[in-house]
């Protein structure tokens, strides 16, 4: 069956930055996306971030998943959604990278997680509005997107002012990132850290959990927030509009 696919009005692609695109555009490597899941989210997780997935960042985002309406931003290869239990979540996928997203819908569809035709693509620049004809979300995923975004934390964290107003009133938003700064890298993170930023996949040298709770908690009246190695690990509620 053909993708469903939300395009932004008027546009051929999604609108994005340079700086956004280049970091997007690693994705579109088929090999990537056939190492990912063993690479960075298996021996990179574990040994460079100090924080397992399995213990920790699938755990966070298995209980953050809510029935009803289900937002993943930035779609990597689909992990999370694949490990997790989709039942009654109805699930869109966000990504300024159409190879991402093809193989993530196409994952889930082959694994029996979701139905072709009931699962929304979005071809989308996440620092832009969602588009109007996208439902109010009961829950949305951000995992490992942060820290690939370009500019300080103020700027990254600018999404949430909008972000916010596509939760439902008791929608939770969640997420994990890796951080730069105020951690602890040993040297497999530091070699990581250094060519990721070099080669434009990384923009997060400054990255620090201070800043990235201030801004929950001004978009948020409910924020829960813990560092696990050098990943930050968050989640949001109660969106204040």
């Amino acid at each position: 069956m053909a993708q469903s696919t939300i395009r932004p009005e008027s546009e051929s692609k999604a609108p994005t930055s340079e700086a956004s695109a280049r970091g997007a555009a690693i994705y579109s490597q088929s090999w990537l996306l056939v190492i990912y899941d063993w690479w960075v989210l298996g021996i990179v997780s574990t040994y460079a971030w100090a924080c397992s997935v399995p213990d920790y960042t699938l755990p966070w985002f298995r209980s953050n998943v809510r029935k009803g309406q289900h937002l993943d931003i930035g779609v990597g290869t689909g992990y999370y959604l694949a490990k997790s239990d989709l039942s009654g979540v109805q699930v869109t996928l966000a990504d300024l990278n159409q190879d991402a997203l093809d193989a993530t819908k196409n994952r889930l569809v082959a694994e029996g997680k979701v139905k072709a035709e009931e699962t929304t693509c979005i071809l989308h620049d996440i620092t832009r509005p969602l588009p109007a004809s996208c439902p109010k979300f009961n829950s949305m995923s951000l995992y490992y997107l942060l820290h690939c975004m370009p500019g300080p934390v103020p700027a990254k964290t600018a999404i949430f002012s909008h972000l916010k107003h596509s939760l439902t009133a008791d929608g939770v938003i969640t997420g994990a990132s890796i951080l730069g700064k105020d951690v602890r890298h040993n040297l497999f993170g530091r070699v990581i850290m250094y060519f990721g930023n070099r080669g434009g996949m990384f923009d997060n040298w400054a990255d620090n959990s201070a800043e990235f709770d201030e801004a929950l908690r001004e978009h948020f009246h409910e924020v829960e927030t813990q560092v696990r190695g050098a990943i930050f690990l968050w989640k949001a509620s109660k969106p204040k509009v």
